[in-house]
Protein backbone atom coordinates (compact mmCIF):
# COMPACT_ATOMS: atom_id res chain seq x y z
CA UNK A 1 0.00 0.00 0.00
CA UNK A 2 1.39 3.14 -1.29
CA UNK A 3 0.05 6.76 -0.17
CA UNK A 4 0.86 9.95 -1.82
CA UNK A 5 2.28 13.56 -0.11
CA UNK A 6 2.70 15.64 -3.14
CA UNK A 7 4.83 14.01 -5.72
CA UNK A 8 6.92 11.76 -2.66
CA UNK A 9 5.47 8.01 -2.52
CA UNK A 10 5.23 6.89 1.05
CA UNK A 11 5.61 2.77 0.79
CA UNK A 12 4.41 1.16 4.01
CA UNK A 13 5.83 -2.10 5.14
CA UNK A 14 3.77 -5.08 4.89
CA UNK A 15 3.42 -7.94 7.61
CA UNK A 16 6.47 -9.71 5.44
CA UNK A 17 8.31 -6.82 5.76
CA UNK A 18 7.74 -6.07 9.07
CA UNK A 19 9.03 -9.65 10.15
CA UNK A 20 12.01 -9.49 8.11
CA UNK A 21 13.20 -6.58 9.57
CA UNK A 22 12.59 -7.86 13.02
CA UNK A 23 14.81 -10.88 11.97
CA UNK A 24 17.77 -9.34 10.36
CA UNK A 25 17.93 -6.72 13.46
CA UNK A 26 18.03 -9.51 15.80
CA UNK A 27 20.65 -11.22 13.93
CA UNK A 28 22.90 -8.25 13.55
CA UNK A 29 22.06 -7.24 17.75
CA UNK A 30 22.90 -10.64 18.33
CA UNK A 31 26.54 -10.04 16.39
CA UNK A 32 26.91 -6.68 18.20
CA UNK A 33 26.45 -8.89 21.72
CA UNK A 34 28.86 -11.78 20.86
CA UNK A 35 31.50 -8.71 20.01
CA UNK A 36 30.46 -6.86 23.46
CA UNK A 37 29.07 -3.80 21.33
CA UNK A 38 26.68 -2.09 22.45
CA UNK A 39 25.96 0.96 20.48
CA UNK A 40 25.77 0.32 16.75
CA UNK A 41 26.39 3.75 15.48
CA UNK A 42 29.94 3.56 17.07
CA UNK A 43 32.95 3.52 14.62
CA UNK A 44 34.19 -0.54 15.90
CA UNK A 45 30.56 -1.06 15.17
CA UNK A 46 31.00 -0.25 11.70
CA UNK A 47 34.19 -2.92 11.38
CA UNK A 48 32.08 -6.33 12.84
CA UNK A 49 29.33 -7.92 11.33
CA UNK A 50 29.04 -5.98 8.19
CA UNK A 51 27.15 -8.59 6.30
CA UNK A 52 24.43 -8.67 8.90
CA UNK A 53 24.17 -4.48 9.02
CA UNK A 54 23.71 -4.26 5.60
CA UNK A 55 21.02 -6.55 5.58
CA UNK A 56 19.54 -5.01 8.56
CA UNK A 57 20.29 -1.19 6.79
CA UNK A 58 18.48 -2.79 3.59
CA UNK A 59 15.66 -4.41 5.42
CA UNK A 60 13.97 -1.95 7.12
CA UNK A 61 13.19 1.74 6.90
CA UNK A 62 15.62 3.87 8.03
CA UNK A 63 14.15 5.40 10.53
CA UNK A 64 13.02 2.21 12.14
CA UNK A 65 17.02 1.57 11.97
CA UNK A 66 17.67 4.85 13.67
CA UNK A 67 14.84 4.45 16.43
CA UNK A 68 16.45 0.47 16.92
CA UNK A 69 19.62 1.39 17.59
CA UNK A 70 18.49 4.02 20.06
CA UNK A 71 16.42 2.04 21.91
CA UNK A 72 19.08 -0.96 22.23
CA UNK A 73 21.26 1.69 23.89
CA UNK A 74 18.64 3.19 25.91
CA UNK A 75 17.81 -0.88 27.20
CA UNK A 76 21.45 -1.36 28.03
CA UNK A 77 21.79 1.78 29.90
CA UNK A 78 18.43 1.25 31.81
CA UNK A 79 19.63 -2.35 32.63
CA UNK A 80 22.78 -1.42 34.14
CA UNK A 81 21.21 1.33 36.56
CA UNK A 82 18.94 -0.90 37.37
CA UNK A 83 21.93 -3.28 38.43
CA UNK A 84 23.53 -0.42 40.26
CA UNK A 85 20.33 0.41 42.09
CA UNK A 86 19.68 -2.81 43.06
CA UNK A 87 23.34 -3.23 43.84
CA UNK A 88 23.18 -0.03 46.09
CA UNK A 89 19.63 -1.21 48.15
CA UNK A 90 21.38 -4.53 48.86
CA UNK A 91 24.48 -2.91 50.52
CA UNK A 92 21.84 -0.67 52.43
CA UNK A 93 19.97 -3.63 53.75
CA UNK A 94 23.47 -5.26 54.73
CA UNK A 95 24.36 -2.56 56.47
CA UNK A 96 21.44 -2.12 58.22
CA UNK A 97 21.50 -5.64 59.59
CA UNK A 98 24.75 -5.22 60.71
CA UNK A 99 23.75 -2.40 62.20
CA UNK A 100 20.76 -4.34 64.25
CA UNK A 101 22.90 -7.42 65.14
CA UNK A 102 25.48 -4.74 66.62
CA UNK A 103 22.94 -3.68 68.69
CA UNK A 104 21.25 -6.68 69.35
CA UNK A 105 24.88 -7.77 70.44
CA UNK A 106 25.32 -4.39 72.19
CA UNK A 107 21.76 -5.00 74.43
CA UNK A 108 22.73 -8.24 75.80
CA UNK A 109 26.38 -7.39 76.80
Amino acid sequence: MTATAGNDEVKHPSRADRQNCWKVRDAYFECLNSNNIVDPSKPEAASVCQDLRSLYENGCMKSWVDYFNKRRVLEVEQKELLERMRAQHKAVEERAAAAAEAAKTKESA
